[in-house]
């Protein structure tokens, strides 16, 4: 019995782990490539390259050069990694800080120098600047220091897709959907993904928005294709926008943050000036933090110590709030006091129009401006105005415990809620 529940669990254990593994393929991943050659220009084969990832410590992949002296990492998290390429007969060489964005391969081509083995040269940022093993696709990739620095503060939290709206080829303003177009696509014709999953409205599939906002500060690397779409992307015809979020490293990081807007900080906007209103009493408050780190063995009924899994299991959490108010002058049409104590009134001889039209049957408080109605039936001195009083006349009573609910404050000019 237990081996079943056990064969049950290690299979469904390995069906999502597929599933996952699939899901991270599609548009979340990166490659780096190269060639590995010599002082002279020669190639190398047969060279030892490994791919370590900054943060994490542990080496993520090894490949050899084949004859021609190229290597490639394929299917790699997009980050930055460190590449060390060993060769009898050369110096071990080092080169660092080579960033990998999202969909996007980098080329890093080694130069070893003949030596000991166990002498060692260090590059930084070997990766080159035109790159000529990419896919063709067009568009922009923020990094996650960038996103968090750049001004995407609006009136209703931090939102990295305002920054869409600066990408070339994107016009915003139409006059349909949620008019944004991308080179002339439909204004629906989007696709957002996030760790390759997608987070697209359901109900207006590819519009210009998503249901699911990812915070900025839990973002790794934010891409936006716009034009000549691989496979993996080409779903729609407009924008190909995909998050991909953060993971923990070996070292404990975090922070805690507020972002907080008040009328005393804020200028007047344009609207308010042109129309010599008061200032908007708008605050907002965006706060929230972040950790991340290495994953604890706590050893619970192992008989181990607790130690950190550094090099083996990360986690990243992120956590942001919003709390916003603001003020807005707003218009309405109630009732007079007459009418909300049921005395409801009608001109006869002509149609009913309410105050500032030149056929009024009351002023702007509610008063008559017509006499009320005599002689008759019918009155003889129409246009005139009558009453129908429902609290009296009406077969059904006002139940007391509803008639008392609202209430019209006058000196204030609002109704209270009891």
């Amino acid at each position: 019995m237990l081996r079943k529940h056990f064969f049950k669990a290690f299979t469904l254990f390995a069906v999502t782990f597929a599933l996952a593994s699939v899901n991270f393929a599609q548009g979340t991943t990166s490659r780096i490539t190269g060639t590995v050659t010599d002082s002279s220009g020669a190639v190398v084969p047969g060279a030892n390259v490994s791919l370590r990832r900054d943060g994490v410590g542990a080496v993520v992949a090894i490949a050899q050069t084949n004859e021609n002296g190229s290597y490639t990492f394929d299917l790699i998290q997009a980050g930055t990694y460190d590449i060390t390429v060993e060769k009898a007969g050369f110096k071990k060489t080092i080169s660092t800080g080579n960033a990998a964005f999202v969909n996007l391969p980098s080329t890093i081509n080694i130069v070893l120098q003949a030596g000991d083995v166990s002498a060692s040269v260090t590059v930084t940022g070997g990766a080159e600047a035109v790159q000529t093993s990419t896919s063709g696709n067009l568009g922009t990739t923020i990094d996650q220091r960038t996103l968090e620095a750049l001004p995407i503060v609006g009136a209703r939290g931090r939102n990295p897709l305002d920054l869409l709206n600066f990408q070339p080829g994107v016009v915003n303003g139409g006059n349909t959907g949620g008019g944004v177009n991308v080179n002339g696509s439909r204004d629906r014709a989007f696709n957002f993904t996030l760790d390759g999953i997608d987070i697209n409205e359901s109900t207006a599939g590819g519009s210009n928005f998503t249901p699911l906002r990812p915070n900025p500060d839990s973002v790794q690397e934010f891409q936006i294709v716009t034009s000549n779409f691989t496979a993996e992307l080409g779903r729609s015809s407009g924008a190909q926008v995909t998050f991909v979020t953060r993971s923990g490293t070996n070292d404990f990081h975090g922070n805690l943050f507020e972002y907080y807007q008040t009328p005393r900080f804020n200028a007047k906007s344009y609207a308010e000036t042109l129309l010599k209103q008061p200032k908007g009493q708008f605050v907002q408050h965006i706060f929230g933090g972040s950790m991340g780190g290495p994953l604890s063995n706590f050893g619970f009924g192992e008989g181990e110590p607790f130690k950190l899994l550094r090099n083996k299991a990360f986690f990243f959490v992120n956590l942001q709030l919003l709390r916003a108010y603001d003020t807005a002058l707003v218009t309405r049409t109630v009732y007079t006091q007459a009418a909300r104590a049921g005395l409801y009134r009608y001109v006869v001889g002509r149609a009913n129009a309410p105050a500032g039209t030149s056929t009024a049957a009351v002023d702007a408080i509610g008063n008559p401006v017509l006499p009320a109605c005599s002689g008759g039936p019918p009155p003889t001195n129409q246009p005139c105005i009558s009453s129908y009083n429902i609290a009296t006349l009406s077969p059904t009573t006002f139940r007391s415990d509803v008639d008392g609910i609202y209430q019209f404050d006058a000196a204030a000019e609002q109704f209270r809620v009891r």
